[in-house]
């Protein structure tokens, strides 16, 4: 969730990005289809992709109606109701997901997800719509977590219904479609996938690797136990196998061409994150505490207040799982201490 400009990291200045509604044809006949959404990102990119007798399109964009808009905009340019063969959904994120169920009804055609992505979308569209119950069974309780009002309503669910067009019945993700290869990488979210052409030389990125941006990567409910960013970083290391030059194409920003520098750094972003950790604990802290010393929180949204804590959490988890850091006290007198 950090916004930052990488100099090392060159991406596409031509073709300009896609209107809504519109698309630009990239190499291979990839159609570049630039969705809009609410908040910082404003944008997430799908992809319509040659497939074996039409189009797959690979991720769907939120559910509103600006989205349907730009969903009818392009049905009277392209022949989807006759071309689109199926679809692919990276994860389970609404901007990703939303409009899945949709598109789905509206052209005849099967959603793909992977198990563990297609469980997460499960998960969250069973959440009580009306905010009833206790934020995640206590879980930012018992991780030191201030939760405002509007925090605490997210944290019970009913947003993501919201924006969400409903559950699409989920195929089986394959390891091939149509000569693309898919890989399964954790740590952004649950099953996420990425799709390699061998012959083209291209990444279809999800959110995986960005340009410009970090993918968040939180301690959440769901994953309290486990190791986000440790998951995330060994993610990285598998995709820095890709050839040099591969082309990169991410649903933020523009597509581009440089994968291991971008990968090397966001593996420093996190290596000096986790080192100022470390620091601000030589002194107990709590996770507010540190928190703040990483985000402006002032500044954000209730959303991005929830993603910039968990994300921290995620690397207090990290420092702790490696030795680093130690939680001391619970609930309300939780504190971090660096090893």
């Amino acid at each position: 969730m950090t916004q930052h400009t990488d100099p090392d990291v060159t991406e596409f200045r031509e073709p300009d990005p896609p209107d809504p509604g519109a698309f630009v044809e990239l190499q291979a006949g990839i159609l570049w289809i630039r969705l809009p959404i609410p908040g910082a990102l404003r944008h997430i990119n799908t992809w319509l992709v040659p497939g074996r007798r039409g189009w797959f399109l690979v991720d769907t964009g939120m559910r509103t109606d600006d989205v349907q808009a730009a969903w009818e905009a392009l049905d009277r340019r392209l022949p989807l109701a006759s071309g689109l063969e199926s679809i692919v959904v990276t994860h389970h994120h609404p901007d990703h997901y939303g409009m899945a169920r949709w598109l789905s009804e509206r052209y005849g055609v099967g959603t793909a997800m992977t198990e563990r992505a297609a469980a997460a979308a499960a998960a969250a569209l069973q959440e009580d719509p009306r905010g009833r119950g206790q934020p995640s069974d206590g879980f930012a309780e018992r991780l030191g977590i201030e939760l405002d009002d509007d925090m605490r309503s997210i944290l019970r669910g009913g947003i993501y219904r919201r924006i969400v067009s409903g559950q699409a019945p989920a195929l089986p993700l394959a390891d091939e479609v149509s000569g693309w290869t898919v890989t399964v990488h954790e740590g952004h979210a649950p099953g996420h996938a990425c799709l390699f052409n061998a012959e083209a030389r291209t990444l279809i990125s999800g959110d995986q690797l960005l340009p410009t941006i970090s993918s968040n990567v939180s301690l959440y409910p769901s994953n309290e136990h486990g190791d986000p960013l440790g998951d995330y970083l060994a993610s990285l290391e598998r995709l820095s196998a890709l050839h040099a030059g591969t082309t990169v194409l991410p649903a933020h920003g523009r597509p581009f061409r440089t994968p291991h520098a971008r990968i090397e750094a966001l593996r420093q972003e996190h290596a000096a994150r986790l080192e100022r950790i470390r620091e601000c604990c030589m002194e107990p802290r709590s996770t507010q505490q540190v928190a703040a010393m990483l985000f402006r929180l002032e500044r954000l949204d209730a959303l991005n207040r929830l993603l910039a804590v968990t994300e921290t959490l995620a690397h207090l988890r990290r420092l702790e799982l490696a030795g680093h850091a130690t939680r001391e006290g619970t609930a309300g007198t939780l504190r971090w201490r660096s090893n």
